[in-house]
């Protein structure tokens, strides 16, 4: 991960933390370019993508969440695809009860309270949990890390935006989470 791309996510995360949206829209944008680098083609395509979900969620109401939706389910894809090429079968299933169970909790709880978004976000939950399952099965903890905080941090979204639970400074460890996630996950073409 570079000093780069570190910076603009602490930066970020503080901004998203004490809800300064204005100053947002200068540093999200840059987060995914940010980590572009040196990243073969198939991680460079879902740091874009993510890119794109970044952007899109800038935005407030349905047209800007279902833009970003699209981005990041297009980008899950991405990062199935990048992440097959490195798997070393050590998503085990011993290994991999915790994240369906994780996964099945979540969609149970938010079931009764998605509405006409249910099917949406269970379909994207389910692409998200491929990334996850595609990062522990490349045997690399960091990479493993990375997939699990990403499903964290959209996990405490679905929560957030469905589910009513707010932590303090809510969206500040949204973004920490989810960037973590990202910048482990590139470390894959490393």
């Amino acid at each position: 991960m570079s000093r780069l791309f570190a910076g603009i996510a602490a930066v970020d995360a503080l901004l998203a933390a004490t809800g300064r949206d204005k100053e947002r829209r200068v540093t999200k944008p840059l987060l995914m370019p940010a980590l572009l680098a040196g990243k073969d083609r198939p991680t460079q395509r879902a740091l874009a993508l993510g890119g794109v979900g970044d952007v899109a969620l800038l935005g407030s109401g349905p047209a800007a969440f279902t833009a970003g939706l699209g981005a990041f389910l297009v980008g899950h894809a991405a990062w199935i695809s990048a992440l097959r090429a490195h798997r070393q079968g050590a998503a085990t299933p011993a290994r991999v009860v915790p994240y369906l169970a994780g996964w099945a909790g979540l969609n149970a709880y938010l079931w009764s309270r998605t509405g006409r978004d249910r099917v949406p976000v269970l379909v994207y939950s389910t692409a998200l949990l491929g990334t996850a399952l595609a990062a522990l099965d490349t045997g690399r903890a960091t990479v493993t890390a990375g997939g699990a905080l990403f499903m964290l941090s959209d996990a405490l979204l679905a929560l957030e935006k469905f589910g009513g639970v707010h932590l303090p400074a809510h969206e500040g460890i949204v973004m920490a989470t989810y960037t973590s996630g990202q910048a482990l996950l590139a470390t894959s073409s490393d």
